[in-house]
């Protein structure tokens, strides 16, 4: 199924906000949803709960454990997102790990997303690009991106070969470990954006480590976009204390000229 990819922001510079769904319950969800909508971001990273998420740090797990409790789980996001008008939630790209897909099967994922609507496509950190070939074929029978991800210790080879199945972007972890961290040095991560962009087009967008609208501010220099997690999530279970941290990211990434590379 072929569909048209998401248009770029108005200046260029996408911010994509991470959000877990079900933290503390879906009804804060649906407003950090429409929080984001006016907030006009590009699109939201929304996570699933899971039980063992490798990737992310103390803030994560322990929303995710919240989450849990609540029961939230994939099936269920997806039959309640299907009741959100789709001008009250920012394009959708789903965060969570394989086996909730594996669980539910990859051709019922995509069937269910197609009817949910305003799914873009997921984001599966314990996927590697060696076991992800059939996982990007279903998806994109049904309309969906499965988004790549490099860092700055991937070597070259590899990184052509990731890089070349881009779509709506490309995910840079800027850091190793977890979420959490705070990015402090931004040379390694800006000399990979430049690698990057010798081998594709697609937009480069930052995650990891994403701790202040400075260090997004410095990022959006040379990148495309920025993911903004563990410090939204620290605030999600206050929607108005939530939006306003966010529409401080949407801000510094106003003050960065579109083609801005450093």
């Amino acid at each position: 199924m072929k569909r048209q990819m998401l248009p770029p922001p108005a200046n260029g510079k996408r911010v994509i906000p991470y959000l877990m769904a079900g933290d503390p319950d879906l009804e804060t969800t649906r407003a950090l949803l429409l929080g984001a909508k006016e907030e006009k971001v590009w699109a939201v990273e929304l996570g699933v709960p899971f039980s063992d998420p490798t990737a992310d740090g103390p803030v994560i797990q322990q929303a995710a454990n919240r989450a849990l409790s609540s029961k939230t789980s994939l099936r269920s996001l997806l039959s309640w997102l299907s009741k959100i008008p789709r001008n009250e939630r920012p394009p959708i790209f789903l965060m969570t790990y394989f086996n909730l897909f594996l669980a539910l099967g990859l051709e019922d994922f995509v069937e269910q997303a197609q009817k949910t609507g305003g799914i873009v496509g997921a984001v599966i950190p314990d996927l590697s690009y060696e076991d992800s070939h059939n996982v990007r074929k279903v998806f994109h029978e049904g309309g969906l991106s499965l988004i790549p991800f490099v860092a700055p210790t991937t070597s070259l080879a590899r990184m052509k070969r990731i890089v070349a199945t881009s779509e709506e972007f490309i995910y840079l972890v800027s850091l190793l470990g977890t979420t959490g961290k705070e990015l402090s040095e931004t040379g390694d991560v800006s000399r990979c954006v430049s690698k990057i962009r010798e081998m594709t087009s697609s937009p480069v967008c930052v995650g990891f480590g994403i701790q202040t609208p400075s260090t997004a501010e410095n990022v959006l220099k040379f990148a495309d976009g920025v993911i903004v997690g563990s410090r939204l999530v620290q605030d999600e279970r206050d929607p108005v204390r939530w939006k306003a941290l966010l529409a401080s990211f949407c801000n510094a990434a106003r003050t960065v000229p579109a083609g801005s590379v450093s």
